[in-house]
């Protein structure tokens, strides 16, 4: 455990030092961002067809408003109108500073990809994000019928720290302020905007791959 916070703190004070403010959460004024960096997703899960012309990739936090008004009334529709055509990708970026249990919801995750169940578990987490403690992290791993010894030991060892760390290093690095933020093939979009905002940008990255 003391390397959680070890790797945890490490990575917020770095985001101060960088002036990224990593303490603000949800959309920046709902405005969409200029283009940003392709986004280093190597060994990270996700939905779609690996081959697909469109790549987006979500950095959230699992005790966000507004992460969870984007689960419920977007994310859904974007995979039902583009999911053949789309790669899906999660990085976590928990802003612990006002989501206490957002960290330990993110390794928790991590813990559940060990066992090929990351995006069941991300889902259950975001239908139950007003109850992210420790027993109910261990009590959705037992309705997803994990191997709960392997579960158990994995999220108390921290060992998913570094995961999580890395991928907080990642959103630094590529300029994230806040949760939701999203690249589409490299082009950066900023919180829970409306639906039209994300296909417009799935749009133009699928007829530039044309």
């Amino acid at each position: 455990m003391k390397k959680q916070f070890l790797y945890l703190t490490l990575g917020l004070l770095i985001g101060f030092a960088l002036g990224f403010g990593l303490g603000r959460g949800g959309p920046r004024g709902g405005e969409a961002a200029d283009s940003g960096p392709m986004v280093d997703i190597d060994g990270r899960p996700y939905l779609g067809p690996d081959d697909a012309p469109v790549t987006m990739v979500e950095f959230t936090d699992y005790q966000c408003t507004f992460c969870r008004r984007y689960y419920d009334t977007r994310y859904p529709l974007i995979l039902e109108e583009y999911g053949d055509r789309l790669k899906y990708v999660v990085l976590h970026y928990p802003l612990s500073q006002i989501h206490p249990q957002a960290e330990e919801a993110a390794q928790a995750a991590e813990c559940a990809n060990d066992q090929g169940k990351f995006f069941e578990y991300h889902n259950t987490l975001f239908k139950n994000s007003t109850a992210l403690g420790r027993a109910n992290l261990v009590r959705y791993g037992a309705m997803l019928g994990l191997d709960m010894q392997r579960f158990e030991g994995c999220l108390d060892s921290g060992e998913k720290a570094k995961i999580v760390y890395d991928n907080i290093m990642t959103a630094v690095k590529a300029g994230v302020t806040g949760t939701p933020t999203f690249f589409v093939n490299g082009q950066i979009v900023v919180g829970a905007q409306p639906l039209a905002i994300f296909k417009a940008h799935i749009e133009q990255a699928l007829a530039a791959s044309d």
